[in-house]
C-alpha cells in the first residue's frame, strides 16, 4: 500500500481551516465508515481511507490528514485545505495543521473533472473490492499506481467519461481502494453503504 510515496511531495502553510459548514456531516459519515473499517489502520500501521468536502464556490477542498486512519473521531486539526496541487508533479500545497495525503491528488482530480461535485470518499475494503471486480463496476487501469500522477489522471479520465455528478469505482491498481464521489455528502455515504451492504450479502 506504499507504492508511489517516495515521488509525493507536500507543501504544508501553518494554519487554520476556513470556516465550512459541512465538515460536521463529513466528519460524521467518516466515522460511520470507520466504524465499519471501511477507513482505518492496518496491522502494521499504515492507515487508509480518506473523506473531503469541496470549500463551496472554490476550487479547494478539506481533507482528512495524512496519518489519522487510526482515530475514530477526528478534530478539527486532523484535517487539512488542499488549496493546489499538480497531479503531473506529485506536488500538493495545503494550509493547516496536519499535511495532505498523497490520496489528495486523487481526490483533486474528482472535483476537477466535474465542478458539480462536492463530495469525495476513499475507503478500503477486500469484500467489496471483489465484489465490484466481479460485478462490472468501473475502475481504474492496473497499471495505475497509489499515490502516482498516472492514477490521478486515471481518476480525472473516469469521472469525465461518465459524465455524471455522482458515481463510485474501484482504484484496480490500489488494492481494496475504492473510491465515490456526489453532489452532497449524504449521497455518497449512500453509495458506499449499498455497496457494502450487496458486497457483504455476497459473502454470506
Amino acid at each position: 500500500m506504499n507504492e508511489g510515496y517516495t515521488k509525493f511531495a507536500v507543501h504544508l502553510t501553518q494554519g487554520d481551516l476556513p470556516a465550512c459548514p459541512a465538515l460536521t456531516r463529513l466528519n460524521e459519515v467518516r466515522t460511520v465508515l470507520h466504524d465499519l473499517e471501511l477507513i482505518g489502520v492496518l496491522p502494521g500501521g499504515i492507515g487508509y481511507g480518506n473523506v473531503s468536502v469541496r470549500l463551496d464556490g472554490t476550487s479547494k477542498f478539506i481533507i482528512s490528514g495524512t496519518a489519522t486512519g487510526a482515530k475514530r473521531v477526528l478534530a478539527p486539526t486532523d484535517y487539512c485545505v488542499v488549496d493546489s496541487f499538480d497531479a503531473a508533479r506529485n506536488e500538493v500545497f495545503c494550509t493547516g495543521r496536519i499535511q495532505a495525503s498523497s490520496e489528495s491528488m486523487s481526490h483533486g482530480s474528482v472535483y476537477q473533472a466535474n465542478p458539480a461535485i462536492n463530495c469525495v470518499i476513499h475507503i478500503h475494503s477486500a469484500v467489496m473490492f471483489r465484489f465490484m471486480q466481479a460485478n462490472g463496476y468501473l475502475k481504474t487501469s492496473e497499471k495505475a499506481l497509489y499515490g502516482t500522477p498516472e492514477i490521478a489522471a486515471e481518476t480525472a479520465r473516469l469521472v469525465r467519461d461518465t459524465g455524471t455528478v455522482q458515481g463510485i469505482f474501484v482504484t484496480a491498481g490500489h488494492e481494496d481502494g475504492v473510491i465515490a464521489y456526489g453532489a452532497d455528502i449524504d449521497s455518497v455515504e449512500q453509495l458506499l453503504l449499498e455497496a457494502n451492504r450487496q458486497s457483504m450479502g455476497c459473502e454470506l
